[in-house]
């Protein structure tokens, strides 16, 4: 399924559910490595797209879908560290969010300086969680060119983002590796 007109009945729906529930928890659950946060990520997302239903329109329905998960997993791990830093002194903790937004803003310009090709695939296989085959068969590509830019990408993001911070390993984690 490709597309989501405006307000989807029920038995489009269920069969939307059906077709990605199982692939969007996988994807969650290998980034967030624990199974109850992965599951309630995925019923998060098909609960919010139930209730905007009506006024959705999307058309590329999978990369929507793992797109929002990727967002969710990013918003967990920024609880996670907002949880964890209420144990820092309070005078350095409201800067912390808007390291965070400078951090985001950080990958998102190093993601842009990757070759197209090098982020086509990138962004196949670690935000829409493709496999290197699937990835192979859609482009056409031979499987060891689709994961040397799979190598390249982390290679070059890494290189790109190693001074922005100490943080960097524990927010690279909750959206790339």
């Amino acid at each position: 399924m490709a597309l989501i007109p405006g307000n989807v009945d029920e038995e489009t729906f269920e069969a939307i559910y059906r077709e990605y529930w199982l692939r969007l928890y996988d994807f969650a659950l290998a980034k967030v490595h624990d199974p109850d946060v992965a599951e309630e990520i995925v019923q998060d997302l098909f609960v919010n797209l139930w209730e905007k239903r009506k006024g959705l329109r999307v058309t590329n329905l999978s990369g929507y879908l793992f797109v929002a998960v990727r967002n969710r997993i990013i918003d967990h791990y920024k609880q996670r560290l907002f949880s964890d830093l209420e144990t820092v002194d309070a005078v350095t903790a409201p800067d912390y969010p808007l390291f965070l937004d400078e951090l985001e803003n950080e990958v998102k310009q190093a993601m842009g300086r990757l070759p197209d090709k090098t982020r086509e695939i990138f962004m196949l296989n670690r935000l829409e969680g493709k496999s290197v085959g699937e990835i192979s068969e859609k482009l056409n590509l031979p499987k060891r060119t689709v994961e040397y830019h799979i190598t390249q990408g982390l290679r070059q993001l890494k290189t790109f983002l190693r001074s922005v911070s100490t943080f960097l390993p524990l927010f690279l984690a909750s959206i790339i590796i």
